[in-house]
């Protein structure tokens, strides 16, 4: 009961920690489209992020799969100052990978740069090359921070760690504030929130002391899983090559222009899941298949209105949230081009997240590995088509990206289907078109109002305000319809499933 407790104390934490920091980051972003906008270099720091992230960033997320789960072990098995001692280990084991990796991403980027970047003038790669250099302090600190913070997450102070999150945005929107004369302070700026974040945590757990020896068969084990769950995720870094690849064949200012229109999807794919709570009652195998169907269901009925609305109101969004500094009108434009078509992204995403969450509670993590080599030969072969031979610009990327997800999710139902997991695909569709219905007569009702209206907040205002009524009229009527897919009552029977 104590666990349980404390356990939901952390999430209910976590879940409020989550919202201000989504909410400040967002703040962040809108601070960065009015400094550096849409020009060719904010395309090269894009373009230097993936190739951090495949190289170095992707070892953050591995800490906090990694090294958390042998401390938890160690602090239960041999004692709270072997942990303790352990978890320096690994902080000091953090600042010699962080070297070495930072070392390889300076040398990865002059190799890989004709790959990413082909479509980049000889000048802008050189370019893009020195830029490399301002991400070092980045590159530096984000495996460290990551290591300390799972130094406290083994004794439960998340608290902590939420605070240090809090901070990270806020030092770093500080820094953007009075530093923004060109493209080299951004990566700057983050390295400054996780250089205090760093900080706070270090001086908090007392790891910059020295201890008793640990056994190097444990630290070893520890830096033998991190590689192998490195070289692993590498699947889904090759997705992202290729994709940057394609990109970099668009005019000035067009990969900017993508970046902003999917971190807008992303922000609202996001709140679609909930935090991905529903790990837990997939978990149990009692009636998985129903619950999955209930789950992705219920997913569409939120995914596609507001896929449509989006995609109806991205003048009125762009301009609103973005227009204002260097993203002037131009900008807008690009970046309306991408979120009217990636907007049905989020979609395809609403069924693809599920699905490749439960080969992960199958233990067939493998197949995910085939479904991101999968997405990247998808994505090589429509950006040939509508990129590179149809000539679509900013269109052509998006619609890739679109296309590609709805293929790589109908490849995952497959696979699932052999995996033993068996869904009413027909049920799920008729769930699918009672959404596109009512997302439909919402968006001509919303059309109708705003035919006349010229200011975007005025257009948003009421166009929303009609929309959502619309929405609301069917959630009414489909009512018993709803609420059998939201907790899984038979309307007939009254039976929960």
């Amino acid at each position: 009961m104590q666990f349980k407790n404390r356990f939901l104390t952390v999430a209910v934490s976590a879940a409020a920690v989550s919202v201000l920091v989504q909410v400040l980051a967002f703040l962040r972003q809108l601070l960065i489209a009015a400094y550096f906008g849409v020009a060719r270099d904010f395309d090269s720091y894009v373009m230097l992020y993936s190739i951090a992230g495949i190289v170095v960033f992707a070892f953050g997320s591995i800490f906090d799969s990694i090294a958390v789960p042998h401390l938890v072990r160690a602090r239960e098995s041999k004692g709270e100052e072997v942990a303790r001692e352990l978890a320096r280990s690994i902080f000091h084991l953090s600042l010699w990978l962080s070297g070495a990796i930072s070392l390889v991403f300076l040398i990865a980027v002059p190799l890989l740069v004709p790959v990413f970047a082909t479509g980049f003038s000889q000048e802008e790669r050189s370019d893009l090359v020195r830029l490399a250099w301002y991400f070092l302090p980045w590159t530096l600190i984000c495996v460290p921070y990551y290591a300390a913070a799972a130094r406290h997450k083994m004794e439960w102070r998340f608290n902590r760690v939420f605070v240090a999150e809090i901070i990270i945005v806020l030092v770093s929107i500080g820094f953007l504030i009075f530093h923004h004369a060109d493209i080299r302070m951004l990566p700057l700026a983050y390295a400054s929130g996780y250089g205090v974040g760093l900080v706070l945590l270090v001086i908090a757990a007392g790891l910059w002391r020295s201890g008793s020896d640990v056994s190097s068969t444990t630290v070893r084990d520890v830096l033998r899983n991190i590689g192998e769950l490195f070289m692993a995720n590498q699947s889904s870094g090759l997705t992202s090559l290729v994709d940057r690849h394609i990109q970099s064949f668009l005019a000035a200012g067009g990969i900017g222009a993508v970046s902003y229109s999917s971190q807008i999807i992303t922000s609202l794919s996001s709140l679609l899941t909930f935090r991905e709570i529903y790990m837990v009652p997939l978990a149990h195998q009692g009636d998985r298949d129903r619950r999955l169907e209930r789950l992705i269901s219920g997913l569409l009925l939120l995914a596609v209105p507001l896929a449509i609305f989006v995609s109806c109101f991205a003048p009125e969004i762009v301009t609103l949230l973005l227009q204002r500094g260097r993203f002037d009108t131009t900008a807008t434009e690009l970046t309306t081009q991408a979120l009217r078509i990636g907007a049905f992204g989020m979609v395809s995403g609403a069924v693809f997240l599920p699905l490749l969450r439960m080969f992960q509670i199958l233990d067939r993590i493998h197949l995910t590995h085939l479904l991101f080599i999968s997405l990247a030969v998808e994505y090589a072969v429509f950006g040939y088509i509508f990129v590179l031979v149809l000539e679509l610009g900013i269109r052509g990327v998006v619609t890739m990206q679109v296309v590609s997800s709805g293929v790589t999710t109908i490849i995952a139902i497959g696979l699932l289907g052999r995996c033993g997991v068996q869904l009413d695909w027909r049920r799920i569709g008729n769930n699918f078109l009672l959404a596109l219905a009512a997302a439909a007569t919402a968006f001509l009702a919303a059309a109708l109002t705003v035919v006349e209206l010229e200011k975007p907040l005025i257009r948003i205002v009421v166009g929303g305000a009609t929309y959502g009524l619309v929405i609301f009229v069917f959630c009414v009527l489909a009512r018993s319809h709803l609420r059998s897919v939201m907790i899984g009552v038979t309307p007939s029977a009254g039976r929960v499933s």
